[in-house]
């Protein structure tokens, strides 16, 4: 499956705190890397709370995320992180993430996030057709 253009790239630069004994990425720093990047996208509309704020939400919630590793990442190394917005549902969208040192694919990562709304005086999952006519309008 061909991979389509990103709707926002992040920076970052590796640094040893990043890294393992034996001088490669330690694997839950890519879930970092996955959360940085979502964040960064955000900046766009404000921030985080900028943006849940204007559909009348609390947080672009995390339900599910998974990645694979197909390439080490070292101390560094200019790490590219893609971000692709697809499969939006009822009450949940699916985030992708290509990562990249150079042109070589070093992980790939998915999020499944939900707009949560304070629902009488809960926390509940709610619609996030709100949110996409403005994202991804």
């Amino acid at each position: 499956m061909p991979i389509t253009k990103p709707r926002h790239s992040c920076k970052i630069i590796i640094t040893f705190g990043d890294c393992d004994p034996a001088g490669i990425v330690f694997y839950p720093n890519f879930y970092r890397f996955i959360d940085r990047t979502f964040h960064d996208w955000l900046r766009q509309w404000g921030s985080h709370t900028a943006l849940t704020s204007r559909v009348n939400g609390l947080a672009l919630g995390l339900i599910d995320s998974g990645a694979q590793f197909q390439h080490v990442v070292r101390d560094g190394d200019a790490l590219r992180v893609d971000l692709r917005v697809c499969d939006w549902k009822p009450k949940t969208f699916r985030v992708e993430y290509h990562a990249f040192v150079a042109e070589t694919l070093c992980f790939t990562g998915f999020e499944v996030r939900g707009l949560f709304q304070l629902i009488d005086n809960k926390i509940k999952a709610a619609q996030v057709l709100p949110l996409k006519t403005i994202i991804d309008p």
